[in-house]
């Protein structure tokens, strides 16, 4: 009986102290991850109704329809501007698609509450795009790290990486390379538009210039005179005569030891 009643007391510790041990099942929390993670749709959608019936209140249909399509058309017309769009759009899309990955991927990504990694955040990179990731509790980075290979295809990238914060282990990103900025490429020269058309000219006696063999730059034996060269060889053979008359000195021999390398 004593043992029922400390379980029931420990128990009723945990539900006091766990006031809420799923958050995510309530309405209040479902509706704001909704509107976390649709957050650039809704904007995009809000701004563009606000500026129809802004337009539309002027009464002019031609004013309506021109400043809905111009402004599209000026954004994608300027490169500064197109770049930063799509590379906008990229950082929703990867959010997206990284939240799709995780939810089907067979390595386990997903707490034992169901509660999946919260993409907080994304922005663009030289390399493509950086997605910061918040881990629940019962989630670790390197769970993340061994779904970096079905995140990539998933985003339609290059690649994916994983980049760890020392001082919060709780925060990680996911870099989604899609190119490479330090990879080598050709690069064009204006000139060929205007060389391109022109045809070479076959080569022929008139214009080709023939090569004057160029004569042996002259060594340090051919600059010698021949005269100093007999000389010198005449002087080389009679030392040559004079140490093979030379007579060979007797061994000097004392005690059993040879000394004729110290006697003169």
């Amino acid at each position: 009986m004593a043992k029922a009643t400390r379980s029931t007391r420990r128990g009723a510790t945990v539900d006091v102290v766990e006031m809420m041990p799923r958050p995510k099942q309530w309405v209040g929390f479902v509706i704001l991850g909704t509107l976390v993670r649709w957050r650039a749709e809704i904007t995009t959608l809000v701004l563009g109704l606000v500026l129809f019936f802004w337009l539309d209140s002027f009464g002019n249909p031609w004013l309506t329809g021109g400043v809905l399509i111009g402004i599209p058309l000026l954004v994608f017309a300027i490169p500064h501007t197109r770049r930063m769009v799509v590379s906008r759009v990229w950082c929703v899309v990867d959010r997206h698609r990284i939240r799709s990955s995780l939810r089907q991927t067979k390595i386990r990504t997903v707490t034992r509450d169901g509660d999946y990694p919260l993409l907080f955040w994304a922005r663009p990179t030289k390399t493509g795009e950086r997605i910061w990731v918040w881990l629940p509790a019962g989630s670790a980075a390197r769970d993340v790290e061994d779904a970096l290979d079905y995140i990539a295809p998933a985003c339609m990238a290059r690649d994916a990486r994983l980049h760890t914060v020392r001082k919060l282990s709780t925060v990680c990103a996911i870099d989604v390379i899609r190119r490479d900025p330090l990879a080598a490429s050709a690069v064009g020269s204006p000139l060929s538009r205007f060389t391109k058309h022109r045809a070479p000219a076959e080569p022929d006696a008139a214009t080709v210039t023939p090569i004057k063999p160029t004569p042996p730059a002259p060594t340090a034996a051919s600059e010698t005179p021949a005269d100093e060269r007999r000389t010198g060889a005449s002087a080389a053979d009679s030392k040559t005569s004079e140490t093979a008359r030379k007579p060979v000195a007797a061994a000097v021999v004392v005690n059993g030891e040879d000394l004729s390398d110290y006697v003169d």
